[in-house]
């Protein structure tokens, strides 16, 4: 198994945003690329924790996938512990698709334009040069198995190995959101799980490791 750290780029205040590869030995029916990454919201800090155990597990199980793991793209809001990155935007409303800037809830701050903020750019970039079909974005604090696209799927598996509900509708809107533009409108497989945990706690790790390793292990 071959693991490379690499820096996918920088935030506003120029902060490296770091991933992980993951290339497994040699299989005879190759599956397609996944991608994970968290704590797109920085005071979801308990996110970031969960993929760097996921990555450290890694290393002695490797997965069954292509798999790359983004365990922090909002770098400076973590450390501020704010949801928004350094120029008061939701990364999470600042997709480029049909939906940017329509219909939000008041401080969802989508940017002036889609996609311009670097932590934005770097995650597009990274999709547009590994194109992944198997994405999972990790949140808190509800308890839920959401998808978009092709994930119902995929959602419907984890939920079963981490005991939260599948959700359809995360009961509020979400104009530009990476779930609109990668599941909604391009059909990649999106899930998006959420966990009820504030602070950052292991018991989301122990929740939620066997539905993070299926969706980078067995599953077609």
């Amino acid at each position: 198994m071959h693991r490379r750290e690499l820096v996918i780029g920088h935030t506003v205040l120029g902060r490296p945003i770091e991933a992980v590869h993951f290339t497994p030995p040699g299989y005879a029916r190759p599956r397609p690329t996944a991608l994970l990454f968290a704590a797109i919201h920085g005071d979801e800090a308990v996110t970031q924790l969960m993929l760097e155990r996921l990555a450290d597990e890694l290393i002695e199980r490797p997965p069954g996938r292509d798999t790359w793991i983004v365990p922090c793209v909002n770098v400076d809001g973590v450390l501020a512990g704010t949801r928004n990155n350094a120029n008061d935007i939701d990364l999470n409303r600042n997709f480029r698709s049909a939906s940017w800037g329509h219909g939000g809830r008041p401080g969802d701050h989508p940017g002036a334009v889609p996609e311009d903020q670097p932590e934005t750019q770097a995650l597009v970039a990274l999709i547009e040069r590994v194109d992944p079909r198997r994405i999972v974005a990790l949140h808190s604090t509800y308890r839920m198995v959401n998808w978009d696209g092709a994930g119902e799927a995929l959602a419907r598996e984890m939920a079963e190995r981490c005991g939260y509900p599948v959700v359809s509708d995360m009961g509020y809107p979400t104009p530009g959101s990476f779930g609109a533009k990668y599941g909604v409108e391009q059909g990649r497989e999106v899930v998006t799980l959420e966990v009820p945990y504030l602070g950052v706690d292991e018991q989301a790790w122990l929740d939620c490791r066997a539905a993070l390793r299926w969706a980078v292990d067995l599953p077609t």
